[in-house]
């Protein structure tokens, strides 16, 4: 079984009825933990600086590349515990952000994470 603290559309912990902090499991916290990896830059992770998305380096360097992005992503993605596939992966420029949507496969089932 996984468990991870849930959050909410902010990505904020949040408290269930019961006053206690709100947990979610199983596909839910592969989920968390997927969205939690997505948005980890490198040079952010001071304990694992060979981990991360490059974004300064890949997107915001003036001549964007977003498949090395689409490739670092997928990459962090199956770094993930219960992460056992990445389906599909796609990404574009929307304005100035980089808007992406990856699928997942997990042993409880499929979920799709996003940015935009």
């Amino acid at each position: 079984m996984n468990l991870q603290i849930a959050v909410n559309g902010n990505r904020d912990i949040f408290l269930n009825n019961k006053g206690d902090i709100a947990f979610v499991r199983d596909v839910l916290a592969v989920k968390e933990s997927a969205q939690e990896a997505a948005q980890s830059q490198l040079g952010e992770m001071i304990y694992a600086v060979d981990r991360g998305i490059p974004n300064f380096k890949v997107v915001w360097s003036g001549a964007p590349n977003v498949a090395q992005f689409e490739a670092a992503l997928r990459r962090e993605l199956m770094r993930v515990t219960d992460v056992i596939g990445v389906s599909e992966i796609s990404a574009k420029l929307v304005g100035e952000a980089l808007v992406y949507t990856a699928t997942i496969q997990t042993p409880y089932g499929t979920q799709v994470l996003t940015n935009g």
